[in-house]
């Protein structure tokens, strides 16, 4: 969920002198740095189940991202990287072999967004560590939240903003002896708890209530 680094923010009508050249650079070194949101993850298994695929979720989820800890009883995953190279593992002949359904940070790239609840609306940041890709075409972050952040997409983050701090206030009460079972449960119900046939948000609303108060009795 975190920022690029030099990201500088930018308002969403400002032009960008951007052009993407298909080089794979921005999914070169990104070890550890593509975070998989639940939405994410929904949409890569879905993808894969529609496409005959016959592993479960879980195993799904598995082969291409690894677990790593954001904070106290909180993990996330993340899209695993060739050995140490830090090349994504989805990258094939400089080609995204997960195009359609590839995250969120890599629809926005060279964007990313912070999202504004209160004020609903997304603040835009642009990252600048590929200076190769400036100096051709025009686009601005309107453009491209208006192609790439469905109203799905916009729905979550504002529901992310709401609910994370909330998962964080009870995690901080979980005792010692109960925070393995904490960690198991945030996995399993943002990530995988899920009916694919079905539409995510109203499944990842109910599994965030639900989670919510399952971890409150480890606090007890």
């Amino acid at each position: 969920m975190g920022f690029f680094e030099n990201a500088k923010p930018i308002t969403n009508r400002q032009p960008i002198s951007f052009k993407c050249s298909a080089c794979g650079a921005c999914c070169k070194n990104v070890r550890d740095s593509i975070v998989l949101e639940p939405l994410d993850a929904f949409r890569i298994i879905r993808d894969k189940l529609r496409n005959g695929c016959t592993d479960s979720a879980d195993d799904i989820l598995w082969s291409i991202a690894d677990l790593k800890e954001l904070s106290r009883g909180f993990n996330v995953f993340v899209l695993r990287t060739v050995n140490d190279s830090g090349v994504c593992n989805m990258l094939d002949n400089n080609r995204c072999t997960i195009y359609s359904v590839r995250p969120r940070t890599c629809r926005l790239y060279p964007f990313t967004a912070e999202p504004c609840p209160e004020e609903h609306r997304i603040k835009w940041h642009l990252c600048t560590e590929q200076a190769h890709h400036f100096g051709k075409g025009t686009v601005t972050a309107r453009e491209w939240q208006r192609k790439n952040v469905s109203s799905e997409d916009e729905e979550f983050l504002y529901e992310e903003c709401r609910v994370l701090p909330e998962l964080g206030e009870i995690l901080r009460k979980v005792p010692e002896d109960n925070l393995q079972k904490a960690e198991q449960l945030v996995v399993v119900y943002r990530y995988l708890g899920y009916d694919f046939s079905q539409p995510f948000m109203p499944q990842f609303k109910e599994n965030m209530l639900f989670l919510k108060s399952m971890l409150g009795k480890l606090t007890v």
